[in-house]
C-alpha cells in the first residue's frame, strides 16, 4: 500500500477477506481516529460479527466530542447484505463501505446521525505477526494484522445531521479467526500511544484460567510491542514483560483492573520501558457471549516511555486510550 518498509513480509492481500471453515468464523476491520479539534471516532466493519450468534454482518461507529459524549450508530444485516474482496481490503456492508484506494484507505459510514467520510494514509510501517496466527492449535486459529499502525486522516464527520470537517491521526487493524475467541483466550489488553516522534502499539492476552483473577503478570509468549520513530520501525517483539504495580476495584463491574502497569521490551539495538497510569474509565460494556459473561473497558491513561536506541536515551509522555476484554466470567 505504501513505500514504507514492511515487517514480516506484509502485503496488501493480508487485509482481504479470509475464508475459514465453520459456523464460528469471525472477521472484522477496525479503525480509530483522533482529530485536531478534540473529537475522536471508532468504526468497525464486522463481516462476521464475533459477538453475535448466529454470525451476521454489522457496522458500528462511535463518535466522541471533546467532553466524552458518545454518538453511536450500529447497522446489523443479513449475510447476503455483505461482500468483501479476497484480494485486498474492500468491504461493503449494506450502504457502508471501507476500501483500499491506491496508497490510501477510504471509509464511508452512511449515516447523518453518526457517520463519516474519511481518507486514511499510512505514516508508519505495517506489520503482520509471522506466520500470521496469534493462536494456532488444531483447527482453532486467530489472526491479527495492522496495515496502518499510524496514519493521517482527513474528511468529514456527521453528528445529529450536522457536517464537520476534520483532520487528525488514525489507526487501522484487522482480526479474523475460525472459532469463538473464548475457546482459547481468557481475554486481552490492547492499546496504543502517539506523539510527534513515536508510535507505539501493545497487546497481551490472558490465559483462560486467569480470566477472572486480578491483572496477570504477562510473559513473553502472550504479547507484543511495536515501536516506530517517525516512519521507521525501531522495535517489534513478542519478548515483553508486563508488571501490574497498582490495581483498583471497579464497583460497577465487580472486577479488578490495573491502574499502574509497566511494560518492558528489548531487542537488538532498542530497549523500551512504558508506564501507563489510569486516569479514568470512560466506557464499560457487559455482554453475554457464547454462554459466558464478557466485560469490556476503555480507559483513559497517561503514559511515560523511556526509549534507548543505539545507546541514545529519549523520553516521551502524553495521554492515551487502551482497552481490556475479559471473555470468560461466570
Amino acid at each position: 500500500m505504501t513505500n514504507l518498509i514492511p515487517l514480516i513480509s506484509y502485503s496488501d492481500i493480508e487485509d482481504r477477506r479470509h475464508k475459514l471453515d465453520g459456523p464460528d468464523y469471525y472477521e472484522w476491520w477496525y479503525s480509530d481516529f483522533r482529530f485536531e479539534n478534540g473529537w475522536t471516532a471508532v468504526a468497525v466493519w464486522h463481516y462476521s460479527d464475533w459477538l453475535k450468534k448466529p454470525r451476521v454482518p454489522s457496522v458500528e461507529i462511535s463518535i466522541y466530542d471533546p467532553d466524552g459524549n458518545r454518538y453511536y450508530e450500529e447497522t446489523v444485516l443479513k449475510p447476503g447484505d455483505a461482500k468483501a474482496s479476497e484480494e485486498k481490503c474492500d468491504v461493503t456492508i449494506g450502504k457502508h463501505h471501507f476500501w483500499q484506494d491506491g496508497n490510501h484507505y477510504r471509509l464511508i459510514v452512511d449515516s447523518k446521525k453518526a457517520g463519516a467520510d474519511l481518507t486514511m494514509t499510512a505514516a508508519a510501517p505495517p506489520f503482520f505477526i509471522a506466520p500470521g496466527a496469534i493462536y494456532s492449535e488444531g483447527k482453532d486459529e486467530h489472526f491479527w494484522c495492522i496495515p496502518v499502525p499510524r496514519g493521517v486522516a482527513e474528511g468529514k464527520l456527521y453528528v445529529d445531521g450536522q457536517e464537520m470537517k476534520v483532520t487528525g491521526i488514525c489507526y487501522h487493524d484487522h482480526n479474523w479467526g475460525s472459532c469463538d475467541m473464548n475457546r482459547n483466550f481468557g481475554g486481552w489488553t490492547w492499546g496504543r500511544f502517539f506523539d510527534d516522534e513515536y508510535s507505539g502499539i501493545f497487546s497481551y492476552s490472558f490465559p483462560i484460567h486467569i480470566a477472572s483473577s486480578p491483572e496477570p503478570q504477562v510473559n513473553s509468549q502472550t504479547g507484543i510491542l511495536y515501536l516506530a520513530k517517525k516512519d521507521k520501525l525501531i522495535l517489534c517483539t513478542e519478548k515483553i514483560q508486563v508488571t501490574t504495580e497498582e490495581e483498583v476495584f471497579d464497583e460497577l463491574t465487580g472486577q479488578t483492573v490495573g491502574s499502574k502497569v509497566i511494560l518492558k521490551a528489548s531487542e537488538d539495538n532498542c530497549q523500551a520501558k512504558c508506564e501507563f497510569t489510569l486516569q479514568n474509565i470512560v466506557e464499560r460494556d457487559h455482554l453475554k457471549f457464547a454462554g459466558w459473561n464478557t466485560h469490556n473497558w476503555r480507559f483513559l491513561d497517561t503514559y511515560n516511555t523511556e526509549i534507548v536506541l543505539d545507546g541514545k536515551k529519549d523520553k516521551t509522555s502524553g495521554k492515551m486510550l487502551h482497552e481490556k476484554f475479559l471473555l470468560r466470567l461466570k
